[in-house]
């Protein structure tokens, strides 16, 4: 069993207090004052020593002092903190073979664009307004992509077809409907594409869309269609 030594010399005392106290006041009653007290320094001294040889060979001493409680060889683990009081964050390991480094990316590089999915070519149609071979507007957007599209593509042929109602002459409505396909091929033309890739022809009013005698039908086949020849 490990004793704490401090109570062991404060045991020890007390002993020594109760026994050589008695022991003085015998030696005064009896008038022995001197040689006694020779005698009680000696013995004080005796059991003193046993006590100290008792508490070095068989108890543990431990003494307990103002400082840090690590062994001072051993560093203890410090946390250093910031002005604010916070814990500054630990560094980083640098990245290895097998975790390669984190590359954010260029904000001024390019990124790619998605892939457009491409223009409606063979049977594409445009209407005219009644005796009007003029393109409206997002007519003229739609060929301008179409000859963007096709410009890589020299294995591919156009034939522009020009159409108009039943109203007016066989020959009349022909020369209209050459007038409708020239406008597409103009446009075509005027972006790229060669003259030996795009052919005209008309059908005046003979090959009607729709059949039939109301204004929606008629402008249905007012109209210029594109279809497409792979050589």
């Amino acid at each position: 069993m490990r004793v704490n030594a401090i109570y062991m010399v404060s045991l020890l005392i007390s002993l020594k207090n109760i026994l050589f106290g008695s022991l003085f006041d015998v030696t005064i009653d009896s008038g022995k004052a001197s040689s006694d007290q020779t005698m009680k320094t000696i013995c004080q001294n005796i059991l003193l020593c046993g006590a100290a040889a008792l508490a070095l060979s068989g108890c543990s001493i431990v003494v307990f002092e103002d400082g840090p409680d690590c062994p001072a060889a051993t560093a203890c683990p410090v946390a250093e903190s910031s002005a604010l009081g916070q814990i500054d964050e630990v560094p980083s390991a640098a990245p290895t073979a097998d975790q390669p480094a984190i590359i954010a990316p260029d904000p001024s590089r390019p990124t790619s664009q998605p892939l457009m999915p491409p223009p409606l070519i063979d049977g594409y149609v445009t209407n005219f307004a009644y005796d009007s071979a003029d393109l409206e507007a997002d007519a003229k957007d739609h060929l301008v992509t179409i000859a963007a599209f096709l410009a890589d593509k020299p294995d591919v042929t156009l034939i522009v077809e020009g159409h108009c109602d039943e109203r007016g002459s066989r020959d009349y409505n022909l020369a209209l409907g050459d007038r409708r396909a020239a406008a597409v091929r103009d446009v075509l033309l005027a972006n790229g594409m060669e003259t030996a890739r795009i052919r005209t022809v008309s059908y005046g009013k003979e090959r009607p869309l729709a059949v039939g005698s109301t204004p929606e039908i008629w402008a249905r086949n007012r109209r210029a269609m594109i279809r497409m020849l792979t050589e």
